[in-house]
Parts: C-alpha cells; structure tokens; sequence
C-alpha cells in the first residue's frame, strides 16, 4: 500500500511559493536555504509541494473546461 502524504497547509505553500520564485530567477537552493534557515531538503520539498498543487489545481481546472 502506499503511503498517505501528510497534507501542505496554506502557509507552507505560500513559503513554497515564493521559494520557488527566488529559484526561477536564478538563486541556488543552497543560498535559498540559508535565507530561510531551512536545510536544503526542506527548502526543495516546499516547492516542489508548489509545484504539484500548481499542477493539481490546473488539471482539476482542465477537467472542469473540458468534462
């Protein structure tokens, strides 16, 4: 069986969110890390639960424009 995700609260997302943004215009997960006084781990981790409820949410949209 595999394994329930814990679920990502509001906060963590918006954290993810702007992690994520620091990525995209070209700081290292290192250095992110360092702002946050986070390890690099969790720093990656909160974006990438970004990324996958940016994902979630736009194929729940698509399923509405087209089902």
């Amino acid at each position: 069986m595999a394994r329930n995700k814990k679920p990502v609260s509001c906060k963590e997302l918006m954290l993810g969110r702007e992690i994520q943004e620091q990525y995209d215009r070209g700081a290292k997960w290192d250095a992110i890390a360092v702002d946050y006084d986070m390890s690099k781990s969790k720093v990656q981790r909160l974006a990438k639960a970004y990324r996958d409820d940016c994902d979630r949410r736009a194929y729940q949209h698509q399923l509405a424009l087209f089902g």
